[in-house]
């Protein structure tokens, strides 16, 4: 092989040396600009989908604090509640028990006398009735009949000696059964029950 042709192969070479190196360059730009805008996409994609972990978490985080603060409530109600009907409990039976302790008073056969005046009024004036009294004051019984009878003369009244199953205060009926008024102490206190309510739930 000539030199000439020698140096046409050499500058052939060259040339092809050349443009592949230029090619090469180009790749690899077009490369490193398809790595760089992939990765700007799944960055912005990461981006987006954290955001959305974020807000389901915040989301989350809020559902679970506003079922803890309405079972705070519902439990702080309930013992609200429960504190409520126990301290009425708790009064209903003070007052029964004070009214127990009228019996010690001078007066008591008067108080069940006026019970039973009370009861022959909301049971109406006609007709013959009976009281019952608690055991412990069967022998109060004649004694308030005729304290009823000196104050309403024309009413008949009568005394039963068996016992009403209370603590105190009065069991009036008709002759007949038709008719019955419970003036307890029991039955008094339930009365009260509603007003005490409305005294003590401020207190509260």
């Amino acid at each position: 092989m000539s030199d000439v042709q020698n140096e046409k192969l050499n500058a052939l070479r060259d040339i092809i040396l050349d443009r592949a190196d230029g090619q090469r360059s180009v790749l690899l730009r077009e490369a490193k600009q398809e790595a760089d805008t992939w990765t700007a996409q799944e960055s912005e994609k990461l981006d987006r989908e954290t955001d959305l972990v974020l807000q389901d978490a915040r989301n989350r985080s809020e559902d679970i604090r506003r079922r803890q603060i309405l079972t705070a409530e519902r439990e702080r109600s309930t013992e609200t509640l429960r504190l409520q009907n126990r301290l009425l409990g708790e009064a209903l039976g003070m007052l029964q028990d004070e009214l127990v302790r009228l019996r010690d008073r001078d007066d008591y056969p008067q108080i069940l006398a006026g019970l039973v005046l009370e009861g022959v009024a909301a049971a109406g004036q006609e007709g013959t009735y009976r009281v019952r009294l608690a055991a412990a004051d069967a022998a109060l019984g004649d004694q308030v009949v005729w304290m009823v009878k000196t104050e309403r003369p024309g009413l008949e009244l009568t005394f039963d000696p068996n016992p009403a199953p209370v603590l105190g205060g009065v069991w009036l009926a008709s002759e007949d059964g038709r008719r019955q008024v419970n003036a307890d102490w029991h039955q008094r206190a339930r009365e009260m029950a509603d007003e005490l309510a409305e005294r003590l739930m401020p207190l509260l």
